[in-house]
């Protein structure tokens, strides 16, 4: 399974940065389509919520069986493939099989994490084939997030004046109240 998500790697850093024309044509060529219909609604902020909508259809005559399908992520600035354990907790779905001619979707809840520009493809593998397929890539980005209370300071730099201004007013009026 690691070599396999190791091709994964190697293939959509081809596709994105380059590859021959011929590795493309091959690992494209095959009986499965995959289409990310999201692409428009991908861009957030950190922190967001957000989920991958696609599609996989079977352009062949007879069925595909033990099909399944993962999300492969690489952020464009560091050309690095993106760890997906804290982006999604589904990286892979099981779909079994499909008929000719089905199309069936595909949802996938992905957290933005980190802030940048990134490059999305859906990665199908089927039982007898030699190359997964590949979506088409899409582009996103993450917007940082503004927080006005970084390190969570803002209780601490609004609450001890006031603790302290609570306590001397308190210690005033006793003090007040005992020379009446």
């Amino acid at each position: 399974m690691k070599y396999f998500f190791g091709l994964v790697s190697i293939i959509l850093c081809y596709e994105l940065w380059g590859a021959p024309a011929v590795l493309a044509q091959t690992a494209a060529a095959g009986p499965l389509l995959i289409n990310i219909s999201s692409s428009k609604t991908l861009s957030g902020t950190a922190g967001d919520y957000v989920t991958v909508l696609a599609g996989i259809t079977n352009s062949s005559a007879g069925p595909v069986s033990n099909i399944t399908t993962y999300l492969s992520l690489a952020d464009e600035s560091t050309k690095l493939p993106v760890d997906l354990e804290d982006w999604s907790a589904e990286k892979g779905l099981f779909i079994g099989n499909i008929d000719a001619r089905q199309t069936l979707p595909l949802n996938w809840k992905i957290h933005f994490v980190t802030p940048g520009d990134y490059a999305l493809i859906v990665v199908a593998e089927a039982a007898g084939q030699e190359l997964p397929q590949t979506s088409a890539i899409t582009h996103f980005h993450v917007n940082s997030k503004r927080n006005l209370n970084p390190g969570q300071v803002l209780p601490v730099a609004l609450g001890m004046p006031i603790v302290i201004l609570f306590a001397m007013t308190l210690l005033t009026y006793r003090r007040n109240s005992k020379l009446v």
